[in-house]
């Protein structure tokens, strides 16, 4: 049985992640070839998703001489150089391999495959987004972190895409897995998705469960540093940590919301990405301007269970909300409370009729609370305890549209945003 945070503080006494029994599960299986130990082969997200891709994957043993082969559809294949690092951490070590694709033409479909002394994994497909994206749609989900099984997880992902198979990306906005240190969170998370992965680019967003190590404590999120290389932010040192891409008529800007966690490890971390924040909306110019964030505006611990304690704006909230204002943000989604809630628009840190419009979703994870709802902020909010849920974000030049659904179907509700 795997232990959530919960369950850790409240068994104490029975700490069994201070062994490193993470590196005890069985292997990942191998997501393309059985000749080849490739594990969780996937596709990343880049700066301009029109001309460029990240593939990455990883292994247990090294790879040595592993090259990235591809070729637009039927044409003649190329072959790329990989950027391999390591990780030892719950006493298992990993391989972690990252080929970034270039110059590649918009609208294209193209085939990749991973190749070691003539020896090769199957083909795997993806299309660049066209030259000109007039509208797209994309799956957001918020907190796949489970305990004891991956499995509801990944045939809730499966699902999703089986509804909206013309979704062009999925984001998961957070809390990816319960504990960031521990192998078995990460080998099962990948394992319940391997194979539909390789096929779907995804963009992740760190949580701040991704910054707990096997004691729970506070610790660098190595595991996703490493499992995620992501567009550039000009920061080496917080490389991975925020970043932002275009996808047509939309700036997507996604935000690392663990002051509290990294404090002591990064304590310049919400100075360095605000400054950040603004020159990136200087430079990017968009119809729409989407943030992606895994904490919520409203303050996470002020709730008690079963009593009409309000929610107040959080530090997140806080920290950002007054730059989301000065900056013109038009979408603000976040997760983090495990249920869904709608706070229509928000300006100077009280409900409007104009400012982001903030909407929280999730978990798509097994993870489920009880949350009250509160009476200054909610516009709406969906019935407890919270089933499992996710965003389909709908987007053109006239207009953006989040609808919630349930993993089993349920319509929960849409909102439509228009300038």
């Amino acid at each position: 049985m795997q232990l959530s945070r919960r369950r850790f503080i409240a068994l104490t006494g029975k700490i069994i992640l201070f062994f490193g029994l993470g590196g005890s599960f069985p292997r990942l299986a191998a997501a393309a070839s059985s000749t080849l130990p490739i594990e969780a082969l996937r596709q990343l997200i880049t700066a301009d998703p029109r001309t460029s891709r990240t593939i990455m994957w990883q292994s247990k043993t090294p790879l040595e001489g592993c090259r990235l082969q591809y070729r637009a559809a039927g044409g003649n294949f190329q072959n790329l150089p990989v950027i391999q690092e390591s990780l030892n951490e719950d006493r298992v070590t990993n391989y972690y391999y990252t080929a970034y694709l270039k110059n590649l033409t918009p609208a294209t479909n193209y085939q990749y495959r991973i190749w070691q002394n003539n020896i090769a994994t199957p083909w795997q497909e993806f299309i660049t987004a066209p030259a000109e994206i007039t509208e797209f749609s994309a799956l957001i989900f918020c907190d796949s972190q489970c305990g004891q099984t991956y499995d509801g997880w990944g045939q809730a992902f499966r699902t999703a895409w089986q509804r909206h198979p013309a979704a062009h990306f999925f984001a998961i906005v957070g809390d990816i897995v319960d504990n960031g240190q521990q192998e078995w969170q990460w080998q099962n998370f990948f394992a319940a998705i391997a194979d539909i992965l390789p096929q779907k680019l995804f963009t992740p967003v760190m949580g701040n469960h991704e910054c707990y190590s096997l004691m729970w404590k506070f610790c660098r999120p190595r595991r996703y540093e490493l499992s995620y290389n992501l567009p550039a932010n000009g920061d080496t040192e917080l490389q991975n940590y925020y970043y932002s891409y275009d996808y047509g008529p939309v700036h997507f800007i996604v935000l690392n919301t663990q002051m509290l966690e990294l404090k002591d490890i990064h304590p310049h971390l919400l100075e360095t990405q605000k400054n950040w924040l603004r020159q990136d909306a200087k430079n990017h110019p968009a119809r729409w301007r989407v943030v992606l964030m895994h904490k919520d505006i409203l303050a996470y611990d002020e709730y008690q269970e079963g009593t009409k304690t309000m929610m107040s704006i959080s530090d997140t909230g806080y920290a950002f909300m007054p730059v989301f204002d000065e900056l013109g943000i038009d979408l603000v989604l976040t997760g983090h409370m495990h249920t869904y809630r709608n706070r229509g628009h928000i300006h100077h840190l009280k409900p409007a009729d104009k400012g982001p419009v903030y909407i929280m979703s999730g978990p798509i994870g097994n993870q489920q609370y009880h949350v009250p709802a509160d009476k200054t902020f909610d516009r709406s909010a969906i019935y407890q305890p919270t089933p499992e849920n996710y965003l389909l974000l709908s987007a053109s030049t006239e207009k953006l549209t989040v609808t919630c659904y349930t993993a089993a179907g349920e319509l929960i509700e849409t909102t439509e945003l228009s300038h």
